[in-house]
């Protein structure tokens, strides 16, 4: 595992947290396989702001970057253990089943990076995503220019750039799982695969802390017998306390 692409990772085991379906996490247990997509399917479309953007070439002619965008898969995770706003906006809808898992940014990376491919420094990379607002975004970009970020064809450059977002996203903690796809080629429809033993990479699973104590108990049944043997609980995020004050 290389650690130069390891970006504004300050303790590689640092836990962290990610959020999926029920139907996606059955797919993990079940595929063995974890789906980076290409960030052309994230949610805002602020994001990639750098692969979304052309190249003025030395006569003035516009070039798309557009080949490069395809080349890139990420999948995003957070630092946060346990937040109502990322129940909410990760496990919506009223069956409330999404499931938390927990690992740290080293078994992560570990899992995505191939020590045996010669190219691997320039096709694998994790980051804790920066926070910058949009004018602080828009001086970077009319400041840079594509040599800047492609000099000495690395693949940390283009990485960073993809561990930014505007501010307004600063309550998620994002740390990103990064991939270059170069030749041969792996991914196929937006999305790359890779091997994933969520018992062997995962340390827990942790349940909607909206579901009552019949819904978890299924659930939890339910995922042992999809294969899941990791410890399973529910979140205490609205447990109520049970405070006692004294007469006088």
């Amino acid at each position: 595992m290389n650690s130069n692409n390891m970006l504004d990772v300050t303790d590689p085991d640092t836990p962290i947290y990610r959020i999926f379906s029920k139907s996606r996490f059955l797919d993990l247990l079940r595929t063995r396989k974890n789906g980076l997509v290409n960030p052309a399917k994230w949610d805002d479309p602020f994001e990639n702001f750098f692969l979304r953007a052309s190249v003025t070439g030395p006569n003035g002619e516009v070039i798309s970057i557009s080949n490069l965008a395809k080349d890139w898969y990420g999948q995003c995770w957070t630092l946060h253990e346990d937040t109502d706003a990322m129940w909410r906006i990760y496990s919506p809808g009223t069956e409330r089943d999404g499931i938390k898992v927990r690992t740290t940014i080293r078994k992560l990376f570990e899992s995505l990076y191939d020590d045996a491919d010669s190219f691997a420094a320039l096709k694998y990379v994790i980051g804790t995503v920066s926070y910058e607002t949009e004018a602080e975004i828009a001086a970077f970009m009319s400041g840079v220019t594509f040599q800047d970020i492609a000099f000495g064809g690395q693949a940390t450059p283009f990485a960073r750039l993809l561990c930014v977002k505007r501010e307004a996203f600063a309550h998620e903690k994002e740390v990103r799982l990064l991939f270059q796809d170069l030749d041969p080629k792996r991914g196929a429809n937006g999305v790359a695969l890779f091997d994933f033993d969520v018992n062997g990479i995962c340390d827990d699973v942790v349940l909607d802390p909206r579901l009552t104590e019949t819904e978890a108990a299924a659930l939890t049944d339910e995922l042992k017998r999809a294969g899941c043997t990791l410890p399973i609980g529910r979140s205490p995020l609205y447990r109520v306390p049970a405070f006692s004050i004294s007469l006088q």
